[in-house]
């Protein structure tokens, strides 16, 4: 299996390291750009924001030099029969994600600029509170959770979510992002902070698609 190759974990744990410094780069310059429309940025702000984005260069050229390696090292080890498959899997992704129409409220849509105002508008409509009457919850009462269940309700500690990782089958299909369950288990250590992160956004309700 290749997770237990000699040496990949800390390769792995460089790679992720570069993209964890990637993303706080972002989220830095993001910080100071938003400032900046609410207000004048002083100096020692503009150079902390400065600062930031030499950050963000610099962790995406070292990304960019090291998928460029990975590739290099992999066309050299295994030749020209990874070029098909590679190029046959890139196509079967690109087909998979294209959406090329759409039937809204009976209509085809086919155009790409159609596509998104026919989805933007029916998620308005559907998402839209409606004129007329609403439903009034005065006078009713309703079934209060106990202490146990309140618990539950709480945010999820490392050694829960870690404890259920371990759990799991690590060998079954890989997920939205291609990682398998078994990575995450393997790779707990360094990615455990990223992963919590994802926990913290959801039970907040916030958006945990990036994460």
């Amino acid at each position: 299996m290749w997770l237990k190759e000699e040496g990949f974990k800390e390769m792995l744990k460089d790679w992720w390291q570069v993209g964890v410094n990637k993303r706080l780069a972002v989220d830095r310059v993001s910080f100071w750009d938003d400032q900046e429309q609410l207000r004048v940025l002083n100096g020692q702000e503009l150079e902390a924001r400065k600062e930031a984005r030499e950050d963000f260069k610099k962790w995406a050229l070292m990304k960019e030099i090291s998928w460029r390696q990975k590739s290099r090292e992999t066309w050299l080890k295994e030749g020209d029969k990874n070029t098909r498959f590679f190029h046959r899997m890139a196509n079967s992704k690109r087909k998979r994600n294209c959406l090329t129409k759409i039937k809204i409220n009976g209509l085809w849509l086919s155009e790409e600029q159609e596509i998104k105002r026919g989805v933007v508008r029916a998620y308005q409509n559907l998402l839209s509170d409606p004129d007329g009457w609403h439903l009034s919850l005065n006078g009713l009462e309703f079934d209060r959770i106990g202490v146990e269940e309140a618990a539950g309700l709480e945010v999820f500690s490392v050694e829960e979510v870690y404890s259920a990782l371990s759990e799991l089958n690590g060998d079954k299909t890989p997920g939205p992002n291609e990682f398998t369950l078994a990575f995450w288990q393997f790779c707990w250590d360094f990615v455990k902070d990223e992963l919590m992160g994802f926990f913290k956004k959801f039970m907040r309700g916030e958006d945990s698609s990036e994460a």
